[in-house]
């Protein structure tokens, strides 16, 4: 829904004849959801087809997103419409794991993610087909009377099967973690089936399982400032590396640039960081953390880290400059050698 595709893979090595087994291939073959393309790579001796386990991942995928689309008819968008009068509301049993796992990641990073802003992201304009269309910012008055008070996750009353909120400004809009959601449940469902390597990009964001054949996954971060890669990693275990770009929708208004990066904390879009990129085991987590990387900025980053308990993270400013937490910096290799990497501090700031 939101990314393009920067993936490149290790080529396998050769089969020598007498000497080994031929190697298995890699077949990769996709399918496109709201424009975006969907691919999964898969060795060609899998205990599934590829056409079995694209077939299962594409159902999850069209389920979950016709659940929780932000301004589309969708079980999210009726349950938006009543949220303002305060009532209980019956719970679709579908949004319950996205709103409790939401409540976990907004307390986690410390509100600098927080998917109740849907009416910010409205107010911005990029609720909507052409997100990057020209057009004026909203008024500060405006901004200001969604933010008051600030919606939150913790404005949500459950009891049993009800819900009911008690903050009039909350819409709720899972888009920032829809890739992450969905392709944990992929991932977790092809290792149930006895898929131990395979490799889901869901439109640049990744999420890999074991190896390439004899050799890891290899992946590309997306270079902010032009087309190509930044920056490619390997990967050889459970891994998702996802990034969160203030490039990807944005407007201009009289020169300045406006992301569709909302900041929970101030009702308008991120500043400094140009994108995100979080490295760990798991895809919901991986997509949320990104987001709130790219909303904190470069000083409260570390801190947001922390509280998330990333390890691997790297983050570009709008001056171009790279910041990776130790533990990350070692593996990336930079496309352009002439580049720095700058340490991430990792521990919790003030």
């Amino acid at each position: 829904m939101k990314r393009r595709d920067f993936l490149k893979l290790l080529p396998l090595a050769p089969w020598v004849a007498g000497c080994a087994p031929p190697a298995p291939r890699i077949q990769t073959q996709g399918f496109l959801l709201y424009g975006m393309l969907i691919q999964l790579s898969l060795l060609d001796n899998a205990p599934v087809t590829i056409e079995n386990a694209l077939s299962q991942g594409e159902q999850l995928f069209k389920q979950e997103y016709a659940t929780i689309h932000p301004w589309q008819d969708s079980p999210l968008t009726r349950l938006n419409a009543r949220l303002p009068m305060g009532d209980w509301i019956d719970l679709d049993p579908a949004l319950r794991p996205w709103i409790e796992q939401a409540q976990a990641l907004e307390k986690a990073s410390d509100a600098y993610f927080s998917p109740t802003i849907g009416a910010l992201v409205k107010l911005w304009g990029f609720h909507s087909s052409q997100p990057n269309q020209e057009r004026t910012p909203p008024a500060q008055a405006a901004i200001d009377e969604l933010m008051n008070p600030p919606p939150r996750m913790r404005d949500f009353e459950i009891d049993g099967e009800r819900i009911r909120c008690h903050n009039p400004h909350v819409q709720l809009d899972f888009n920032a973690i829809a890739e992450g959601f969905v392709a944990q449940k992929i991932m977790t469902q092809f290792k149930s089936n006895g898929i131990h390597d395979a490799l889901l990009d869901t439109g640049g964001d990744i999420v890999a399982l074991g190896r390439a054949g004899t050799r890891p996954w290899r992946v590309a971060i997306q270079n902010p400032f032009a087309e190509g890669a930044l920056a490619t990693l390997e990967v050889d275990a459970a891994s998702a590396i996802f990034t969160s770009g203030s490039y990807r929708k944005q407007f201009t208004y009289q020169g300045t640039h406006y992301s569709h990066v909302i900041n929970p904390r101030t009702g308008r879009p991120s500043q400094g960081l140009v994108s995100a990129t979080v490295v760990g085991t798991n895809a919901l987590l991986a997509d949320a953390a990104a987001t709130a990387l790219l909303a904190a900025g470069l000083n409260d980053a570390p801190r947001v880290a922390a509280h998330m308990g990333l390890v691997d993270v790297l983050i570009v400013d709008e001056h171009g400059g790279l910041h990776a937490s130790p533990a990350l910096a070692p593996r990336l290799r930079l496309v352009n050698s002439a580049q720095k990497i700058q340490t991430l501090s990792m521990g919790d700031q003030a």
